[in-house]
């Protein structure tokens, strides 16, 4: 009892899904939603393309790789999902038959599952909280597109040098700093800005050669502007 308490006291306070709900009420909206946690090893798949589109995703620790394959099997990592953050939430709830991408531990995780007709019915208790969730969700969803449409203009630039220093002056901006680490290793970049592994390396050395960036595994600065 004691640590299922902390266990919502802590998910309370760190998931803004959240927020507005209070703690009294996790276990009973918990309950109403049909929730139930999942452990995940390091490349376990949560989510596989084609599954029935009928639930979503909160990490509650670790973090998620969303990915997509083409016919050839390269893949493209859409984005990497961390805690407390939702995943599948978008098409979980759009009505979509089937996922459409595949979702898979980035790193041993824990995720709380949530079935996606019971946050689009009302319950039979028409509860606050239930319509707060919503809200929280609608408010997440929004960020989400936000992040989606800065994915968008960084693919739209032709070169893997303009990719790469859209994507890092995006991260700057976001950290409001010119130094800063990023979540990708260098294959993942890769996937995330759809290039070559081997020439992005031999961008970030050229860069770093003209002294523009200065880069040491997943931790970058912007020296100038391009």
């Amino acid at each position: 009892m004691q640590q299922e308490s902390t266990y919502l006291a802590t998910l309370a306070k760190r998931s803004p899904l959240f927020d507005g709900i209070g703690i009294d009420n996790l276990s009973a909206l918990f309950s109403c939603l049909g929730a139930r946690r999942v452990r995940l090893a390091k490349g376990e798949l949560l989510l596989r393309t084609g599954e029935k589109a009928d639930r979503f995703g909160i990490v509650l620790s670790g973090s998620l790789a969303v990915s997509t394959y083409d016919t050839d099997g390269k893949r493209t990592l859409i984005k990497l999902i961390k805690a407390p953050e939702v995943v599948a939430a978008a098409q979980a709830l759009s009505g979509a038959d089937v996922i459409s991408v595949d979702v898979e531990a980035n790193e041993d995780s824990v995720v709380l599952l949530l079935k996606a007709a019971r946050i689009v019915t009302p319950c039979e208790n028409a509860c606050a909280f239930h319509a707060r969730l919503v809200r929280n969700i609608m408010r997440a969803l929004a960020a989400k597109t936000l992040e989606l449409n800065r994915k968008i203009e960084i693919l739209s630039h032709r070169s893997t040098q303009d990719r790469l220093m859209a994507y890092l002056r995006a991260v700057a901006q976001q950290k409001c700093a010119i130094e800063f680490d990023i979540p990708f290793d260098r294959q993942q970049l890769a996937d995330y800005l759809c290039v070559e592994r081997s020439a992005l390396s031999a961008e970030i050395s050229r860069l770093s050669s003209l002294g523009l960036i200065t880069s040491r595994k997943s931790h970058f600065a912007l020296r100038r502007t391009v």
